[in-house]
């Protein structure tokens, strides 16, 4: 019987502790809207530093389609996303559909579709324009008390795909 009470009462602090842990993200869903709003606004300003300043310092990006490694850690990823050259691409819209979040503790996901328009810029001339639509999934984590984006996972769709 005291084996029985013993286990009975671990059971119930292990249950309390997934709760806690689960609230306490929950209780983070304004505050990782507004980092992910941020990240969203940043890339429409085409401010590479406030972008990065998102980001995990362990961060990965998983591509779709892509043979190899992802993409990892924040500066190679700023090497792919940044690179010097006279072709940039200039984000005019990015807009997210669907949004989900969720997570225990110190890490949680955002998911929903994106939809993102960009022109490709030669020598700051306008070449093209560009709509991306695709579904992703990115991970956060809190480090130093504030979240960042740790994985970004995405899944291209064609331009009239919607979730609804």
């Amino acid at each position: 019987m005291k084996t029985f009470i013993l286990l009975f009462f671990a059971v119930l602090i292990f249950l309390n502790s997934c709760q806690t842990a689960n609230q306490s993200a929950f209780n983070d869903v304004a505050e990782i809207e507004q980092v992910m709003q941020d990240y969203r606004n940043a890339w429409r300003k085409g401010d590479s530093s406030l972008v990065l300043n998102k980001l995990s310092k362990d961060i990965i990006l998983f591509q779709p389609g892509k043979g190899g490694k992802p993409v990892m850690g924040k500066k190679e990823l700023s090497n792919f996303w940044f690179p010097t050259s006279v072709i940039s691409y200039s984000i005019v819209t990015f807009n997210v559909e669907n949004s989900e979040i969720s997570g225990p503790g110190d890490f949680a996901y955002y998911q929903g579709t994106s939809k993102l328009t960009w022109c490709t810029l030669e020598n700051n001339v306008g070449r093209d324009t560009t709509l991306s639509v695709s579904e992703f999934t990115n991970i956060l984590k809190k480090e130093g008390g504030n979240w960042k984006i740790y994985r970004i996972m995405y899944n291209l769709k064609d331009q009239t795909y919607s979730r609804d």
